[in-house]
């Protein structure tokens, strides 16, 4: 019972040894965890650290947060190479939660809306097998699927996933990711013409981004626009101008007074609601400043729209020849665009479809799977416990057998090793030897130990009186080494004397015990900690003749 509680806590050990953070593995967590607060700085932070020196786990984890840190400073790395080693190396550690985050930022460098879907559905999934600690990377997982779904115009699937990114950013209490996913579900419902849904959306909206409005940061500022931009769209689908007037204002207004640039869009709302109000100078004067800032966006729709309306508001000026300028700008730009259109009109038919069709697969297979898991399971009870006892009487015998083969081992190397080291007691060594020769099965564990812990004190006594009697001979020469290389051991110090001196190799391995082959070995990771693995030109004996 003692053998299997020794071997218990020794595995508890060393797994402990294995899971403890390294300091590397420390700085890089505290980071993670000021990430969401201080992105910028955590940047900064992390070019300080040298990645060469870090080992597989820090790399990928460095890696990770460089990834989240670019996404947080609206940024992208240059490629998606660095996520790929830390995709592997999850993968291969069977870290899911560590995992899904490095898929979602995959996602982020992919065009293609098939693979982003992809890789969105195999983080979910592996979030799904983690254990859970952080539902944030979920609602943007979510946040993103939606997105996908919402520009193939699969507007049922897209709204589901809004709604699921909100419920956890609702439970999360953070305020800044509910309203991103209010707005998407609020333009879902105008475009569905579900205005009394979109109303109430726009009311907590608009509640919330009030609650956390900061003029300093330029990402609410800019979302604060844009939900009084649709604010004013659902006032005009709804026939109210007044308070769509209002609306736009109040967001180019917010822009321009926190020297934000005004984008082309916002501009599009007022101009439709001094059309209706019949107000034809304003619309002139917010189609120019509509028009450049569509040119400087490079926005050929929006400058299109432009143009078109420019026209109409000409020909109701009775400027004719203006008129015709503006028209044949906006046909120009028309054909342009129906050019481009018509190309990818189809891609993103099979597209939208494509991803319907994989929503319900992955429904479908979700469903298949819990019934093959439930009768999997069963199964697997069933002959486990069958397993389990023919496991159990092999278990006890390769156990016994281990132990067995484990005590003549510990016999044998305490046998040879006193031979190494019990030099000046011959007389009482012969005697032990026989003693162990003739019980060598019969030794009790007590005495063993006593045994071991006595070999281990001749060892370290034997040792040090060498390594003394070395120093008193050349004590300059083993102060100046061990000030130069304090890593050394006194092994390696009594070495690097005896290849000063020029000692027969023979000599060397009679002290320590060794064969020529193993001496060899010994010399050269000496050489390495010395000299270093690059520096074949000097010997090493030369080297220390002239220390």
């Amino acid at each position: 019972m003692n053998r299997y509680c020794f071997l218990i806590l020794i595995t508890l050990g060393v797994f402990a040894c294995d899971t403890q953070l390294t300091p590397y593995m420390e700085q890089l967590t505290q980071w993670d965890k000021a990430l969401e607060n201080n992105p910028e700085t955590i940047g900064d932070s992390l070019a300080t650290l040298n990645v060469a020196k870090l080992n597989k786990a820090e790399k990928a984890y460095y890696y990770l947060l460089e990834a989240a840190v670019a996404d947080k400073n609206l940024k992208q790395l240059k490629n998606d190479s660095t996520l790929l080693i830390s995709e592997r190396y999850y993968n291969s550690k069977k870290d899911y939660y560590a995992l899904a985050r490095t898929q979602y930022y995959l996602s982020k460098y992919q065009e293609d809306p098939q693979k982003i879907y992809e890789l969105l559905k195999t983080a979910e999934i592996n979030f799904e097998k983690s254990p859970k600690d952080d539902y944030h990377i979920l609602g943007l997982i979510y946040y993103w699927l939606g997105q996908i779904q919402y520009k193939q115009i699969n507007l049922s699937e897209a709204e589901l996933y809004y709604k699921k990114s909100n419920q956890i950013y609702s439970k999360l209490k953070d305020s800044l990711y509910m309203v991103y996913s209010l707005r998407q579900l609020n333009r879902i419902y105008n475009k569905q013409k579900k205005y009394d849904l979109a109303k109430e959306n726009t009311n907590q909206m608009l509640e919330i981004i009030t609650y956390i409005d900061n003029k300093n940061d330029s990402q609410i500022s800019e979302l604060y626009a844009s939900i009084l931009n649709n604010q004013s769209f659902l006032f005009i689908n709804t026939g109210n101008t007044d308070s769509a007037l209002m609306a736009s204002r109040k967001c180019i207004s917010l822009l321009d007074n926190r020297d934000i640039s005004i984008k082309s869009p916002y501009y599009l709302g007022i101009i439709n609601v001094f059309r209706k109000k019949a107000e034809i100078d304003s619309c002139k004067f917010y189609g120019m400043k509509m028009k450049k800032a569509a040119e400087q966006e490079n926005n050929l729709f929006n400058l299109a729209n432009c143009y078109k309306n420019l026209s109409q508001i000409s020909i109701e000026q009775k400027d004719y020849k203006q008129a015709c300028v503006y028209n044949s700008l906006f046909n120009k730009l028309k054909d342009q665009i129906n050019s481009n259109h018509e190309k990818e009109v189809l891609k993103e038919l099979e597209q939208k479809y494509a991803l319907a069709e994989k929503e319900k697969e992955n429904l479908r297979d979700r469903n298949r799977s819990l019934w093959y898991f439930t009768i999997s399971l069963t199964i697997a009870l069933t002959a486990s416990i069958v397993a389990l006892y023919f496991s159990w009487i092999h278990r006890k015998l390769k156990v016994k057998n281990a132990h067995l083969s484990e005590e003549i081992a510990k016999t044998q190397w305490g046998f040879a090793l006193s031979k190494e080291l019990i030099a000046d007691n011959s007389s009482a060594y012969e005697k032990l030897e026989l003693l162990l020769t003739k019980n060598i099965k019969l030794i009790p564990d007590k005495v063993y130990y006593e045994f071991e812990n006595s070999l281990k004190a001749q060892k370290e006594e034997y040792s040090q009186r060498l390594f003394s009697a070395l120093t008193n001979i050349d004590n300059n020469f083993i102060e100046k080494l061990q000030y130069k290389f304090p890593d050394l051991n006194i092994d390696e110090v009594m070495l690097a004397y005896m290849l000063r001196h020029e000692w027969d190799i023979n000599d060397i391995a009679q002290v320590f015990r060794i064969t020529f082959e193993a001496f060899k070995k010994r010399k050269y990771r000496l050489k390495i900690k010395i000299l270093g693995a690059d520096n074949n030109k000097i010997s090493l004996e030369d080297y220390l003749n002239k220390m």
